[in-house]
């Protein structure tokens, strides 16, 4: 009986540290070449048409579930038709906010003389869970409202 005790303990005691992440305190500059290249690769497909697949690979289950091609093509729709093409992306900030990983890019179009802002989000284990562009890129973080989501 004494046996089963510790087993139990021991299991419960393995299973939530397993699930325990820790925030960096520092992000590796790979990682936000990579958020920079997921952001691109996507906004450019608005104007080749070549529209990329999210994949549980890179992505939450969530996320890869929700943002289907045909969704993607629908807000490129609208994207070129406010924005134009998108020429640059330019790392502005990094966040750490509810354990949430944000990606803060200034973006340039080609149609528009001001720069928007393009968003990506990912969990702390570098899975993509979002990805927002806002007309106007401010240099103060303010949180994204759901109108802006593509």
């Amino acid at each position: 009986m004494k046996k089963i005790h510790i087993l139990i303990i021991f299991f419960t005691l393995y299973n939530c540290s397993s699930t325990t992440t820790t925030i960096p305190n520092k992000l590796d500059s790979i990682y936000i070449i990579n958020a920079k290249n997921f952001a691109f690769t996507q906004f450019e497909s608005c104007s080749t048409g070549n529209y990329i697949p999210i994949t549980n690979k890179i992505a939450t289950p969530n996320f890869a579930r929700k943002l289907t091609i045909n969704n993607l093509a629908e807000s490129c729709v609208k994207i070129n038709d406010r924005f134009g093409t998108l020429l640059n992306l330019e790392i502005q900030q990094t966040l750490i906010y509810k354990k949430t990983l944000i990606y803060r890019f200034k973006a340039t179009y080609s149609k528009i003389k001001h720069n928007p802002e393009i968003r990506v989000y990912s969990t702390l284990e570098h899975k993509y869970n979002g990805l927002i562009i806002k007309p106007k890129y401010l240099e103060k973080y303010t949180p994204f409202k759901p109108e802006t989501k593509i």
